[in-house]
């Protein structure tokens, strides 16, 4: 649930906001992360552990902040989401050394997401199975996401935040697709070439007159007469 919480802007436009990431969408983008292989630890705390002790009404709102987690307020006096801080996603993400990660400034971020941002530089260093399941989970809650989309607008409302949430997972999602198809791509042609060196020292050595080591020994008379 949670889908009708467009996010209460933190900043000018639509990548300020803050998103839920402990209703089923923001769950499922957090296993993505997860499989890309980012510890989900802001400064020592587990971020999942204080969605759980939030859940289960252990900690107060104002610990909140510790764990990288922010309220995300709901109407009508229902208990908040959850979504990760401005600072946390920073932290858990941004690389100092990539300058174009310094204008990752929260979750919704289109830096954050895009082909040339961490989460879809990471899915080239990961094995296969962590990009399948990235793209599994991404999936998901790009599905989770088309289906609010399409009661929102069958209501007569949209949502900008949200839509632009899914226009940045879809980005994502398919810079990770690319990425996958040429690393294989490049991996299948690295497999031809040493396949077919290999297959060219069997033949040198099969047939010296291709110029295998029994020719070029001949040549300095190390062996008898042909």
């Amino acid at each position: 649930g949670g889908g009708g919480a467009a996010g209460h802007a933190s900043g000018a436009d639509d990548g300020g906001e803050i998103r839920s990431v402990n209703n089923a969408k923001g769950q499922a983008e957090m296993e993505a992360v997860k499989a890309l292989g980012f510890p989900l630890l802001f400064k020592g705390y587990d971020v999942e552990a204080g969605i759980r002790l939030f859940e289960a009404n252990k900690i107060q709102q104002v610990d909140l902040g510790k764990y990288g987690l922010s309220p995300i307020p709901l109407p009508g006096g229902n208990k908040p989401l959850l979504g990760l801080s401005p600072a946390a996603v920073k932290f858990l993400f941004a690389d100092p050394n990539v300058a174009s990660d310094a204008r990752i400034k929260s979750y919704p971020c289109r830096e954050l997401w895009c082909d040339a941002g961490p989460l879809v530089r990471r899915s080239e260093q990961v094995t296969p199975a962590q990009r399948n399941k990235t793209l599994e989970k991404l999936a998901k809650s790009i599905k989770l996401r088309e289906d609010q989309a399409k009661k929102l607008n069958k209501n007569g409302g949209g949502n900008k935040g949200h839509d632009h949430m899914l226009d940045v997972l879809k980005e994502c999602e398919s810079a990770i697709r690319f990425r996958a198809e040429a690393l294989a791509q490049r991996e299948k042609e690295t497999e031809d070439l040493m396949k077919g060196l290999s297959q060219m020292a069997v033949d040198e050595e099969a047939f010296p007159s291709l110029g295998g080591p029994a020719t070029q020994r001949a040549s300095k008379g190390e062996s008898g007469r042909f």
